[in-house]
């Protein structure tokens, strides 16, 4: 079990996000992206990483990419981007709650 330190790195990490815009996808590079993000999502580690080495703006494209495609990757991806939004309602809500209990 993480420490409670990583625990709010990655919390911070999830809440904060990456939103740097990329450039589209080409090829199969969004099945990647969202293997990658579907991988993440059981496990905060790598959903912190994800969100700091990929980040859900580029999440949001590969799965744009794989509807246009007709992709059957599209409803992991979306599955993924949901839940990386939860965690991000989650994260946010507990840094709002650990500054209140501060001030």
């Amino acid at each position: 079990m993480p420490d409670e330190a990583t625990v709010k790195r990655a919390l911070r990490s999830l809440a904060g996000g990456r939103e740097e815009p990329s450039p589209d996808d080409a090829g199969g590079e969004y099945r990647e992206t969202i293997e990658r993000a579907d991988a993440a999502v059981d496990d905060l580690d790598a959903a912190a990483a994800f969100v700091e080495e990929v980040g859900l703006a580029e999440l949001e494209r590969a799965v744009a990419r794989a509807e246009t495609d007709l992709s059957a990757t599209a409803s992991d991806g979306r599955a993924a981007l949901s839940a990386f939004r939860e965690f991000r309602e989650v994260a946010h809500s507990a840094l709002d709650r650990e500054q209140s209990e501060r001030a």
